[in-house]
């Protein structure tokens, strides 16, 4: 079994795993000593029993597995996937997670949809209808642009990408660039690079998911991600989030309740008429969770989600106003629905109670929206809950945890944050180095202000490692014509778009080493990269591939 020690024996790359992801704000909740439990953290893969989609592998998507054992009513076994996305939640009401059943072709997404994941939305260039808003598009542009291979949708995962009909590729999960276990051995700590989900795309992400998972006690799940958005670009702005995306499947936990803000349970219809099932609802007109059961019995197993109130919206909004740095712009919403309901249950899954569970979707969604700005260099944080016990002790534990749930604005110090070394042997990065031997350069552990993070990237064609700031290096792509007129306001970046073929990538990207300063920093002891690193290991810098200066040590 690999578990996670982190000690005395701790190996240089842990040590700088646990430094990088070291972003995430405090734990609030707690439960008494005696309240928590047994937790165990493992990377080797075991079947988990559940059933998936026919044809579907589980070992392509596992990383890691949380083991709460407590008592029957809230033990639980919780999978991280590759991407940092939670694929699968096992508890007395067996696998709550849906079974991937997407479809074939480009709709097939196994543990990319229907899982537990952040998402972001950058409105202003997603899809065609975002360019028609904003301007006179002529019919032979719309025509160009939708004759081409590449999607123009702009939205990124913490999870992966969809895989394509021509197969060239079985999965892609959000590529891992740091792991860790927390301190406390009750939690795990990833960092992905947000994928855009469609394969062939006109955008480059910009997206670093920094992903929590922790085992708070008595069936209590902390979830919380920061975000990070490097694009260089001013225009690259996430306003549409999910906090999280994610759901249960209808099999296992088909009654569905929300708190009224007197925290008395109303049915799921009360709030989501079968006229509109997928409509919104605002956070404030709920108490701040859900619940979701095997049946209406209070002692019932059942999954409770914690989305929270707006606790910070009055205060964001007077920071708004004042022009001080703000994250939220309004009150937040919630959609929660049974997917292809009622068409389809009344139809071709009508015998949705006795057919294999894993023979259609099978899918309550849930999305939370909270209405937060992710702008280019700014990082974001959001926490939510998970709780897994009988319907009537997971309904008080959830209430309990609405004060807890936070999010906002961070910032992070140039003179608090580590500076992380990078060594170079024989012109390759290296984990240790011989005793004496000098850091090739010294980079930040977190996205201070005024930084964009610095990738090892591998060619696997060739084996060549590099260093570099461009996640695409090594991603085919190719300049596209999309004949938009200059007067059209966002003629600059469709004008320079170039479409990229992920799934035809010869890359593996290895780990993040750190964040370099854009702007020389004032003082001694700071170096350009392409000065301080050899051509071979840092390529002549370009548009894509930015040349930054390190981190000096006092």
């Amino acid at each position: 079994m690999t578990l996670f020690p982190f000690g005395l024996n701790s190996t240089a790359s842990e040590i700088t795993d646990q430094q990088m992801l070291d972003v995430f704000p405090p734990t609030v909740a707690a439960t008494e000593k005696s309240q928590r439990g047994n937790t165990l953290i493992s990377l080797d893969y075991t079947p988990s029993t559940s059933l998936w989609a026919e044809g579907l592998d589980e070992r392509q998507v596992f990383h890691a597995q949380i083991q709460h054992d407590q008592n029957e009513n809230n033990s639980f076994t919780l999978r991280i996937g590759k991407g940092g996305q939670v694929y699968s939640l096992r508890g007395p009401f067996g696998e709550s997670v849906p079974p991937s059943c997407t479809g074939e072709g480009p709709s097939r997404s196994p543990w990319n949809d229907e899982v537990w994941q952040f998402v972001t939305v950058c409105s202003k260039y997603n899809g065609l209808k975002a360019i028609q808003q904003s301007g006179d598009v002529p019919e032979s542009t719309l025509e160009a642009i939708t004759a081409i291979p590449y999607k123009s949708t702009f939205f990124i995962h913490n999870s992966g990408a969809y895989v394509p009909d021509s197969r060239t590729i079985n999965n892609l999960y959000c590529p891992m660039l740091a792991a860790s276990q927390t301190n406390d051995k009750r939690g795990y700590r990833s960092l992905t690079w947000g994928l855009v989900p469609q394969v062939r795309t006109i955008h480059r992400s910009p997206v670093l998911y920094y992903n929590q998972v922790r085992d708070i006690g008595n069936g209590i799940i902390e979830l919380t991600w920061v975000v990070h958005n490097f694009s260089p670009r001013d225009d690259i702005v996430f306003d549409f989030l999910n906090a999280p995306w994610g759901g249960t499947r209808h099999t296992s936990l088909p009654y569905h309740a929300i708190s009224s803000p007197d925290n008395t349970l109303k049915p799921r219809d009360a709030f989501f008429p079968d006229t509109k099932p997928g409509g919104t609802i605002s956070l404030r007109k709920t108490g701040g969770w859900k619940i979701a059961s095997a049946s209406k019995d209070e002692d019932s197993a059942s999954l409770a989600l914690v989305f929270g109130r707006d606790k910070h919206l009055e205060e964001q909004q007077s920071k708004a106003e004042r022009g001080e740095p703000y994250s939220q712009r309004g009150g937040g919403v919630l959609r929660d629905f049974l997917a292809h309901y009622p068409q389809l249950y009344n139809g071709i899954w009508k015998d949705w109670e006795t057919r294999p569970e894993n023979s259609f979707r099978n899918y309550d969604v849930i999305e939370m929206i909270p209405n937060l700005t992710l702008r280019p260099g700014e990082s974001i944080w959001y926490r939510s809950f998970l709780v897994v016990n009988q319907r009537n002790d997971a309904a008080a534990l959830a209430q309990s945890l609405v004060k807890d749930v936070d999010y906002g604005l961070l910032r992070f110090s140039t003179t608090d944050t580590p500076r992380v070394p990078v060594y170079l042997v024989d012109n390759r990065v290296v984990e240790t180095a011989a005793a004496g031997t000098q850091p090739a350069v010294h980079l930040f552990s977190r996205p201070v202000p005024g930084s964009h993070p610095v990738f090892l990237l591998e060619d696997t064609q060739t084996g060549h490692e590099i260093i570099s700031t461009d996640l695409y290096r090594f991603v085919p792509s190719e300049p596209l014509a999309l004949h938009l007129s200059q007067e059209h306001p966002k003629s600059n970046y469709y004008s320079n778009a170039r479409g990229y073929s992920l799934d035809k990538h010869h890359c593996r990207w290895k780990r993040l080493l750190g964040f370099g300063l854009i702007a020389q920093p004032n003082g001694n002891g700071s170096q350009l990269l392409s000065t301080a690193l050899p051509k071979n290991v840092f390529p002549t810098p370009d548009t894509t591939h930015l040349d930054l200066w390190s981190a000096a040590i006092e």
